[in-house]
């Protein structure tokens, strides 16, 4: 197998607490990624989420989320198999009242036996396509907690 480590720093202009909400889908929501682009739950099985990921450069990725482990506020961390085999944590920290910064660390292995074979020569094309995949993540959970900033501030009426 092709193993491969990233790291991302995602800074989100919202309170830690309101992140953690968007965290906390993960065990609970039917797709909490409706936030974002390319990433989709197919289905949930028990504590489990089925994923397909899209990559920008055209392949999907397909894998199985599980053993998700919240640490409230602070972190979840993860298993996956299917197409990337490995551990993930996400790393939640204020970083000041109305800001946060979220770590995220894949250390995988992947799968498919063509990105297998292919990873010597493809492996800068892997890494920028997860760079990308990354980067509208954190774009769009950037404009989802702005959206949900926006209508919590309507006047009902």
């Amino acid at each position: 197998m092709s193993q491969f480590s990233f790291s991302s720093r995602w800074h989100v202009a919202a309170p830690q607490d309101d992140v953690w909400r968007v965290f906390e889908d993960l065990l609970t929501a039917e797709d909490p990624f409706v936030w974002w682009p390319g990433m989709h739950a197919e289905r949930r099985g028990g504590e489990d989420i089925h994923v397909s990921a899209g990559s920008p450069v055209g392949y999907t990725l397909r894998f199985r989320l599980h053993d998700l482990v919240p640490t409230p506020k602070e972190q979840v961390t993860l298993q996956s198999d299917g197409d990337l085999y490995g551990s993930a944590a996400m790393r939640l920290s204020a970083v000041d009242d109305a800001s946060s910064a979220i770590d995220v660390s894949w250390h995988v292995d992947v799968t498919p036996r063509w990105m297998r074979m292919s990873s010597f020569a493809l492996r800068p094309v892997f890494v920028l396509a997860h760079d990308a995949v990354m980067k509208a993540g954190e774009r769009g959970l950037n404009a989802y907690l702005l959206a949900q900033q926006r209508s919590d501030s309507d006047p009902v009426g």
